[in-house]
C-alpha cells in the first residue's frame, strides 16, 4: 500500500498538474493588464488619441477574459484533484487501520482516528486546494510583476520588495507559531472526541445512574479548552491584516513622495506612475492572498502531520517471509510468556506463563476481576504479540503463521457482541462468506439460536438494527457464536461470551460442543466458576500468574483460590435460588 499523502492522488495526477499550470498562466495574463495602462495614459488620454485608447482598451479586455477562463479552468481542474485526493486518503486510512494489531488500535486510540479519518482528511484537502490555486501563482505573479515595475522604475521597485519582504518575515513567524498552537488544539479536539463516543455508547448507563448533567458538564469543559484553544491561534492570526494594511499604507505613501518627484523631474511619465500604483496594488492584493491561504493552511500542516502518522505507521504484528500455512491441530502451548501492552512502560500483565493444553480440550479459565484472564486468550490469536516466551497453536510460533490461516483457525466471541446492520443471515456469513443456509442453520442449532430465529417473521432473512439493538443481549450472544461456529475452527475461545444466557442454555451449549466438535479446541473465560466444573481442565489465574491448572476436583484440593471462587459461586447459587 503506498502511504505517501501525494501517493494517493493516482488517477488525478493530470489535473493535479493542470490546476497550477492554468492558474500561473492566469496570474501572468493578470499582470500585463497594468502594462497596459501606462500606454492607454501616456499614448491615449495625454495625446487625446482615442483610438489608442480603444486599442489597448480592447487588449486589457483580451488579457482580462483569457485571465478569467484560466483562472475557471484551475478552480474546476483543483477541485477535481483536491475531492480525488480526500477520497482516496480516506480510502488508504481506513485500509491502514484496518491492518493494526490491537496494539496500534490502543495507541491511537479510535476517537483519534475517527476525527483524523474525517476533519483533518477535510483540512488537507481544503489545503491542497489553495496550494493549487493560489501557491504556484501568486508567487510567480508577484516576481513577474516586480520584474515589470523595475522596468518601469528601479528606485520605485525598491520601496515594494522591502514592503514585500517586511511582511514576509513578519507572517513567517506568526504561521510558525500557529502550527504549533493547532497541534495542541487537535489534540485536544481529540479528546472532546472521545466524550463523545464514550457517551453515545454507554448512554443507557449515563441515563440509568441520572449523571446527565454531569457528562454534560464534563463535555462542556472539553469544549471550552477546544474553544480557547482556536482562540488561541485566531488571536495569533488577527495580526496579520493589520500587519499588511501598515504595510501597504507605507508602500504608497513611498511610492507616491518618489513618484511626484520622478514626474516633477521627469524622468517618470504620469502613465508609468498610474501602471506602477495598479502593480503595487496588485502586489499587495497577491500578499493578501498569500496571507488568507497561509491562515487556511496553518490548520492543515497538523492536520497533515497527524494522517501521516497513521499512514506510515506499520502494524506491529507481521506476516514472516516464509509462513505457515496449515494448523495442524488445535493444541495450544505457552513457554515463559509475559506480556504487558504498552512497550517499554508499566508492568506486565502476565508473568512468565507455562501451560500446555491438548486439541479437543475443553479448557475453563476463572479468576478474580483483573487476573489478565482476556489478556491471556487475547494472545493465542495474536491480537497481541508477546514480550518474551512464545505462544504455539498446533505445535508452531503464532508468529510463524500467515495471518488469515491463524485467523481461520481461530475464532473468538468476546462478551461485548457485535453485531453489524442487515440481515441474519448475512451477519452468520462474516464467519464464512460461502456459507450455505443449512451451514449456518446447523450453527445457529448448535448456539440454540435457532429457536428465536424461527419466531422471527422473516427467519433468516430478518434484518437487525445497527448493533443488533432490536435482539436481547442473549440473543446476539447465540448469533455470535453460531457466526463462528460456522467456520468450524481448530480453537474457539469464548471470552465471558454466554454471560447473558440462563445456566439450563449455556449448559446446553457446552454439552454441544462437546458432542459435536470432539476435536475443536474450546477455551471458556467465565465469571460461573461453577458451569466449567464439567470442563477437561481448569486455569486458575491471579494477577497474571497460574496458580493452578487442573481438574475441579483436583483444584478443590490443592488451590485455595479456587475454593474461594467455587464457594462463592455456589453460595450466589443457593441465594438465587432462595
Amino acid at each position: 500500500m503506498k502511504h505517501s499523502i501525494l501517493q494517493q492522488l493516482k488517477q488525478y495526477k493530470g489535473v493535479f498538474l493542470a490546476a497550477p499550470i492554468l492558474m500561473i498562466a492566469s496570474g501572468i495574463m493578470e499582470t500585463l493588464i497594468p502594462l497596459m495602462t501606462t500606454h492607454i495614459v501616456d499614448e491615449g488620454i495625454e495625446q487625446s488619441n482615442i483610438s489608442e485608447v480603444l486599442r489597448w482598451g480592447g487588449y486589457m479586455l483580451i488579457f482580462a477574459a483569457g485571465a478569467l477562463i484560466f483562472s475557471l479552468l484551475g478552480y474546476v481542474f483543483s477541485a477535481k484533484a483536491s475531492s480525488g485526493l480526500a477520497a482516496n486518503l480516506r480510502a488508504a486510512l481506513f485500509e491502514r487501520i484496518q491492518s493494526f494489531s490491537f496494539a496500534e488500535l490502543d495507541k491511537f486510540g479510535v476517537p483519534s482516528l475517527v476525527s483524523r479519518q474525517t476533519t483533518d482528511v477535510t483540512n488537507i484537502q481544503t489545503a491542497v486546494q489553495t496550494i493549487l490555486t493560489q501557491f504556484f501563482k501568486t508567487p510567480v505573479a508577484i516576481v513577474y510583476s516586480l520584474v515589470l515595475t523595475m522596468q518601469l522604475n528601479v528606485q520605485l521597485s525598491l520601496v515594494l520588495i522591502i514592503g514585500v519582504v517586511i511582511i514576509g518575515i513578519f507572517l513567517s513567524a506568526i504561521i510558525l507559531r500557529s502550527i504549533k498552537l493547532y497541534s495542541r488544539v487537535y489534540m485536544d479536539y481529540d479528546g472532546m472526541n472521545h466524550l463523545v463516543q464514550e457517551n453515545v455508547t454507554g448512554i443507557r448507563v449515563v441515563k440509568s445512574f441520572a449523571r446527565e448533567k454531569h457528562e454534560s458538564e464534563r463535555y462542556e469543559a472539553s469544549a471550552e479548552t477546544v474553544r480557547k484553544g482556536f482562540v488561541r491561534v485566531e488571536r495569533l492570526l488577527a495580526f496579520n491584516n493589520p500587519v499588511m494594511m501598515l504595510a501597504l499604507e507605507f508602500c504608497f505613501i513611498g511610492i507616491a513622495w518618489i513618484g511626484a518627484r520622478f514626474i516633477s523631474v521627469r524622468s517618470m511619465t504620469s502613465g508609468d506612475l498610474t501602471g506602477f500604483i495598479a502593480y503595487a496594488f496588485q502586489i499587495m492584493s497577491y500578499m493578501a492572498m498569500i496571507v488568507l491561504s497561509f491562515v487556511q493552511l496553518s490548520s492543515s500542516f497538523a492536520s497533515i502531520r497527524r494522517v501521516r502518522e497513521v499512514l506510515e505507521k506499520k502494524s506491529s504484528i507481521q506476516d514472516p517471509d516464509s509462513p505457515v500455512t496449515e494448523m495442524k491441530d488445535g493444541s495450544i502451548s505457552f513457554s515463559g510468556v509475559s506480556f504487558r501492552y504498552q512497550e517499554g512502560e508499566g508492568e506486565n500483565v502476565l508473568e512468565n506463563i507455562d501451560l500446555s493444553i491438548h486439541a479437543g480440550e475443553m479448557i475453563g479459565i476463572v479468576g478474580a476481576t483483573g487476573s489478565s484472564k482476556t489478556s491471556l486468550v487475547s494472545l493465542i490469536p495474536r491480537l497481541y504479540d508477546v514480550k518474551s516466551g512464545a505462544v504455539k497453536v498446533g505445535g508452531k510460533d503464532v508468529r510463524d503463521y500467515d495471518a488469515d490461516t491463524l485467523t481461520r483457525g481461530i475464532a473468538m466471541v468476546l462478551q461485548k457482541n457485535v453485531l453489524f446492520s442487515g440481515t441474519i443471515l448475512e451477519n452468520l456469513r462474516w464467519g464464512k462468506p460461502d456459507a450455505t443456509l443449512q451451514e449456518c442453520e446447523e450453527a445457529c442449532r448448535m448456539a440454540c439460536a435457532d429457536a428465536f430465529i424461527a419466531e422471527k417473521e422473516n427467519k433468516y432473512d430478518e434484518v437487525l438494527e445497527q448493533g443488533g439493538s432490536n435482539l436481547s443481549g442473549g440473543q446476539r450472544q447465540r448469533l455470535c457464536l453460531a457466526r463462528a461456529l460456522i467456520r468450524k475452527p481448530r480453537i474457539l475461545i469464548l471470552d465471558d461470551a454466554l454471560s447473558a444466557l440462563d445456566s439450563a442454555t449455556e449448559a446446553k451449549i457446552r454439552s454441544t460442543l462437546k458432542t459435536d466438535m470432539p476435536e475443536m479446541t474450546k477455551v471458556i473465560i467465565t465469571q460461573r466458576v461453577g458451569s466449567v466444573r464439567d470442563a477437561d481442565r481448569i486455569l486458575v489465574l491471579d494477577k497474571g500468574r497460574v496458580l493452578g491448572f487442573d481438574t475441579h476436583e483436583r483444584l478443590l484440593g490443592n488451590c485455595s483460590l479456587y475454593r474461594e471462587l467455587f464457594a462463592a459461586a455456589e453460595n450466589e447459587g443457593k441465594e438465587g435460588a432462595a
